[in-house]
């Protein structure tokens, strides 16, 4: 896909459709590997953690089953930040709360030249993921939270003398 053609791109659908019908094409030019596959991007993060939540991503038949039944036996379901009892789903299929997905840092509907740009990539898991949503201070907001959450550790480990 050329970045011409890309520039182009203001239509929600075509851009998903043209994300979705490259997920097999080697085009993510990984710095170490050379030109990549996105199904490979995220192949390559398994067994990583997510850089949000700290959980080990996972990746793989055995993370997603056809049955919504059985997506929640293995623990797949978990709650929504407002609460509700939720299953990542795509198609048919559902799927481990920590699957690897691909998060763009640049919102590929705003910006599609950078779609397929190693630097706008990040491997995340599906929950953050979806937590994320198109929130683009949502990495802003995470650091101020786990430092904030650093000060009040710190400050019962070691409470003022005075």
């Amino acid at each position: 896909m050329s970045k011409v053609r890309l520039d182009t791109l203001y239509d929600a659908s075509e851009i998903r459709d043209i994300w979705e019908n490259n997920q097999t094409v080697p085009c993510i030019k990984d710095p170490k590997e050379g030109l990549i596959t996105p199904n490979m991007y995220r192949a390559n993060k398994g067994s990583k953690p997510c850089p949000y939540c700290g959980q080990k991503m996972v990746h793989g038949r055995q993370y997603y089953t056809k049955s919504k039944t059985e997506a929640i036996s293995r623990g797949y379901q978990y709650k929504t930040v407002d609460g509700k009892p939720y299953i990542n789903q795509a198609g048919s299929l559902y799927f481990h709360q920590h699957y690897v997905t691909i998060d763009h840092k640049l919102n590929k509907a705003r910006f599609p030249e950078k779609m397929f740009d190693y630097d706008n990539l990040e491997a995340i898991c599906w929950r953050c993921n979806n937590q994320k949503s198109d929130n683009l201070m949502f990495e802003l907001e995470h650091k101020l939270e786990h430092l904030r959450s650093l000060k009040e550790s710190v400050f019962r480990r070691y409470p003022n003398p005075h």
